[in-house]
């Protein structure tokens, strides 16, 4: 049905990621601000004085849990690039098997992986770059 022979297996961990989203939701819903104020410094960081590829991905969902979308994406791309191709995917999964009119086959789900291993490496270099060279941080 699919031509990328991985759609179903990035289906059923779509949908035990949806889950463990949810639980992840609720838990920054209640506890989130406690969670931020009290967590664990970044070794990477402390050591390097460099961030590592997900410094900021904890405050990123902190943000997209609370609506505050270009907070979000400023704290690290990647959680609301995960966060659409999330949507997508599985609303586009669910018509086309349910459907078989609407939806796209061919959703590249594999490439879209690649992708978002793009994003966060390359909001990696980027900030260790500012950090680097001309003194800027984000975090």
């Amino acid at each position: 049905m699919f031509k990328d022979p991985l759609t179903d297996t990035w289906f059923i961990l779509g949908i035990i990621a949806g889950i463990a989203g949810l639980v992840a939701v609720a838990v920054f819903v209640i506890y989130g601000d406690r969670i931020l104020a009290g967590g664990p410094d970044c070794m990477f960081n402390k050591v390097t004085g460099l961030y590592c590829p997900g410094c900021g991905g904890t405050r990123a969902f902190y943000h997209a849990v609370h609506l505050h979308f270009i907070k979000s994406f400023l704290c690290h791309p990647i959680v609301m690039y995960s966060l659409t191709v999330y949507f997508i995917f599985m609303i586009n999964t669910i018509l086309v098997r349910h459907t078989r009119r609407f939806g796209f086959e061919g959703y590249p789900v594999t490439v879209t992986v690649y992708i978002g291993v793009g994003v966060i490496l390359g909001q990696w270099l980027l900030r260790n770059i500012l950090i680097f060279f001309f003194g800027i941080t984000f975090l």
